[in-house]
């Protein structure tokens, strides 16, 4: 079979002990039963050996395409088409709807929630916690990332991992991070006070013998995270457009 190893099997001396006994048995004047013994010695010494050389070439790559095809669902391939198809057919409208889609199916309400005020707000304070040797100059390494105030005030229900909500909503170019702004000067006092930041910042100074830095920056809607609002946000109002494509 292509693909497989080629297994060469060399008898073992074992076996052909047996072998040679058996013949040499069988012209003796013994009782029949001891030559049947040692037939029978051999038919399980060769069974056992079959047994295993089976179970290595379970092992080889065409078994392995063998258990992935009992992979249910369709084939990696013919997604692939599928979509490179569809690809050619489908107008911006409906391309459009299908990111919006993909997005939406990644995020959780307390995401949304964030999404929804950061959209009535328009900027929001985001700060890092790092690390340095010295209370001044290059950090050796950021401990807490993306911390803000944002959550909180959403109301989210895991005020714990708003750092991790905000990091995917950075991945997925809805939210954008920018510079320090002035305007968030007693935002960022406040969120000194978070729990989460003062354990961390004791954490750096306790565990780690370092020194804690606060990093300040900001955060708003992307040009995407824009239009996925303005497109996909409830209709509580006449003026909110409705999803392109009916959706």
């Amino acid at each position: 079979m292509a693909g497989r190893k080629n297994l060469t099997v060399r008898t073992p001396r074992a076996f052909q002990f047996l072998r040679q006994a058996a013949r040499a048995a069988e012209e003796w004047p013994v009782a029949g039963s001891a030559v049947r013994r040692f037939q029978d010695a051999e038919t399980w010494a060769m069974a056992e050996l079959k047994q295993r050389l089976d179970s290595m070439s379970d092992d080889t790559p065409d078994s392995g395409r063998t258990r992935a095809a009992a992979v249910e669902g369709p084939a990696p391939r013919e997604m692939m088409a599928r979509l490179i198809a569809q690809s050619r057919g489908v107008d911006p409208e409906a391309a459009r709807v299908w990111m919006y889609r993909q997005t939406l199916a990644r995020l959780v309400p307390d995401q949304v929630a964030m999404l929804a005020l950061l959209a009535d707000r328009e900027i929001a304070p985001l700060c890092h916690i790092a690390a340095g040797r010295l209370p001044a100059g290059p950090v050796s390494v950021v401990v807490l990332s993306n911390a803000s105030s944002l959550g909180r005030d959403a109301g989210v229900l895991l005020r714990d991992y708003v750092p991790q909500y905000m990091s995917e909503l950075l991945a997925l170019g809805v939210f954008e991070a920018g510079p320090e702004d002035d305007r968030l000067a007693d935002q960022y006092e406040l969120l000194m006070a978070d729990t989460q930041l003062r354990n961390t910042m004791d954490r750096v100074r306790r565990d780690m013998r370092l020194y804690p830095r606060l990093q300040r920056f900001s955060v708003h809607l992307s040009d995407y995270g824009k239009a996925l609002w303005q497109d996909c946000r409830p209709l509580d109002s006449a003026s909110a457009r409705p999803l392109p494509g009916g959706g």
